[in-house]
């Protein structure tokens, strides 16, 4: 366990080839990175590796988890792979001929960490008790709906009815991930909140989750993490400070303002 303060968080990011969710994440800590083709676009460190484990008893596991058994995280976030859950696999294919990860996910998540997001699609019925998030939620002229488990809570953001556009708030997306090739990469990147550079379009339309999400959830893990660490102890609560100094400018003024009027102190008559 790192020490908040001193050294920084350490994150475990795995079923995430190119990891672009990692430049929002290695803001907040080090990141180490396990994915079968892991590909070093950002900060942080790709470890080339199956994330997933066969069901127990499985007598084809010929490899292990590539983290030392001692070693523990302070959070992971983990992609177990969606198409078993996808509405296109539902369109043009069998969802029973696709595996179900998220319980290795979660398995590695119990074992190697202390608090772990697991994200996949609404649909992704193994999820316990998801938070939903979606562009709506964030102003975003996406809709991009995704959820997430979590080992700490998360308040549900309320579902906002307007998006914010280049046009000013509109009731309806300007664009889907599945007609991704009508804008640019760049868009998709500006959209999303990630460098346009190391990835390709497809992917940061279609894959990767909005950095307004992942900085909603790490708020929230920060709220538990600073607590265990005690940097919360002895916090001044600022929370209304703002309507406290407002109250104090409009008591200072109105004070001021006696010496005009008849009865205060600069009433020369003293009425």
């Amino acid at each position: 366990m790192s020490s908040y303060g001193d050294d920084r968080p350490t994150i475990l990011h795995c079923f995430a080839d190119k990891g672009t969710e990692s430049e929002v994440l290695s803001n907040f800590g080090d990141v180490v990175r396990v994915s079968i083709d892991a590909q070093d676009t950002n900060e942080s460190e790709p470890i080339t590796a199956d994330a997933h484990l066969l069901p127990e008893g499985d007598e084809e596991k010929d490899w292990g988890f590539p983290i030392k058994d001692d070693v523990t995280f302070d959070l992971g976030v983990f992609h177990p792979v969606c198409t078993k859950w996808a509405a296109t696999t539902s369109i043009s294919g069998d969802p029973d001929e696709h595996e179900n990860m998220i319980p290795s996910a979660r398995s590695i998540a119990q074992d190697y960490c202390d608090h772990y997001v697991i994200e996949n699609v609404p649909k992704a019925e193994p999820l316990r008790d998801p938070t939903i998030l979606s562009g709506r939620m964030f102003g975003l002229p996406i809709e991009y709906e995704r959820a997430f488990e979590t080992s700490f809570h998360v308040p549900q953001p309320p579902r906002e009815r307007a998006f914010l556009t280049t046009e000013g708030p509109s009731d309806t997306t300007e664009t889907s991930s599945f007609f991704f090739s009508e804008r640019s990469k760049e868009w998709w990147a500006s959209a999303k909140g990630y460098d346009p550079r190391p990835y390709a379009k497809q992917h940061i339309a279609k894959n990767t989750i909005p950095a307004p999400f992942i900085q909603y959830l790490i708020r929230a893990w920060l709220a538990v993490y600073e607590e265990e660490q005690g940097v919360t102890q002895d916090r001044v609560d600022y929370s209304d400070y703002d309507e406290r100094m407002e109250t104090g400018r409009r008591e200072a003024d109105n004070s001021q303002l006696s010496d005009f009027t008849i009865g205060g102190e600069g009433d020369s008559e003293g009425n």
